[in-house]
């Protein structure tokens, strides 16, 4: 392990070999199970319910920013020799093909073996040393909240996952405030782990600018902070986090900068125009992001310095993305290391301190 002060990343991804899933499902369900395929331009691609994902940004064998995947993304023990050339003590993972498809399965029964799959999958994965791999646990809330609570209990309490991973889409015409939700939220509370949203650009879930740009780096660039503005205001203007003022939030892969202007906008609003959600919002809404919320960070966003004298350090945490090819390995979290404007107490809450009161139970 190296010197370097350990790291505590809190979005690392996996990439779901193929074998998971016959290995994983009911028999029943394996012959429906994802499947990669190249389309007609060679883009790879996920089929799962007869519909095709999007899976990654590059042709396969082309393109500017194309990786050659480490092991480390499918394999327990190559991940945990990359997490020490990083000096990252421990990371929270991610899926990929996961995320991408599994909130538009429109069978509630498949879904809910999809996710429970995933979950016995990445459990394994995290038992090769579960104190430095941990994992969000998927759950299909979109398509049965009774079963997403159901799994909830046995991915968190039987299979020790550390959080819950989310899309923050309005997917089936539902936001996260949706009262159809709030059995959901209890039990988060009362298992007191993370939610984590985060988006995945998929055309078939709906997503900012979706519907006007067919370009997947124009999709990925406007629905990831996008889609968690809209998450963070419906939490936070439906009455979610008033209701549950024990259950923690944290929105990932968004960059931060987006946090200072959208709680300074809905302070105003509430100021000028509180009456209109009286009954949901209590004190103000950078309040409850403070108390309940954090976001993840890129390590070289320019404008980070401005995100802490604005919101403060005390709910920003690290994110690497490893493998993804928007990630940075080795040295993804060089530029906070080493950031020239921010206070070694700020980089140290950013890379280890916020981290750990995310995780903490």
């Amino acid at each position: 392990m190296t010197s370097i002060a350990p790291v505590i990343d809190c979005d690392g991804h996996v990439i779901e070999p193929d074998e998971v899933w016959p290995r994983f499902l009911p028999p029943q369900y394996r012959d429906r199970a994802p499947r990669r395929v190249r389309d007609e331009l060679g883009f790879e691609r996920v089929l799962l319910e007869g519909k095709l994902h999007r899976r990654g940004a590059h042709p396969v064998g082309g393109g500017p920013r194309k990786k050659h995947l480490r092991p480390g993304a499918s394999e327990p023990r190559p991940r945990l020799e990359d997490m020490d050339l990083e000096g990252i003590q421990s990371a929270l993972l991610f899926p990929t093909i996961a995320f991408i498809c599994f909130s538009s399965v429109s069978d509630p029964a498949f879904a809910t073996a999809l996710c429970r799959a995933y979950n016995d999958w990445i459990a394994a994965f995290c038992g090769e040393n579960p104190d430095r791999l941990r994992a969000v646990a998927l759950v299909p809330l979109h398509q049965d909240v009774h079963a997403a609570i159901e799994e909830l209990h046995r991915a968190v309490g039987s299979l020790g996952l550390r959080g819950v991973g989310l899309r923050p889409n309005a997917i089936g015409g539902r936001e996260l405030s949706h009262e159809s939700f709030e059995p959901f939220w209890t039990e988060i509370e009362k298992l007191g782990v993370p939610v984590c949203l985060h988006e995945g650009a998929s055309a078939l879930v709906p997503a900012a600018g979706g519907d006007r740009f067919d370009n997947y780096l124009v999709r990925h660039l406007l629905s990831h902070p996008l889609e968690q503005m809209v998450a963070c205001t419906a939490l936070v203007m439906g009455g979610v986090l008033e209701r549950h003022p024990r259950m923690k939030v944290a929105f990932l892969e968004s960059g931060a900068g987006w946090v200072p202007y959208l709680l300074d906008r809905m302070d105003e609003h509430v100021r000028i125009m509180g009456h209109l959600v009286a009954e949901n919002v209590k004190i103000k809404p950078s309040e409850y992001f403070k108390r309940q919320c954090f976001v993840a960070c890129e390590a070289d966003e320019a404008c980070l310095p401005a995100v802490i004298d604005l919101l403060g350090d005390d709910n920003i945490v690290f994110a690497s993305d490893y493998p993804h090819f928007n990630g940075t390995f080795p040295g993804a979290a060089r530029p906070l290391r080493e950031h020239p404007r921010l206070p070694e107490a700020s980089i140290a809450k950013i890379l280890r301190e916020n981290a750990a009161r995310l995780l903490s139970r």
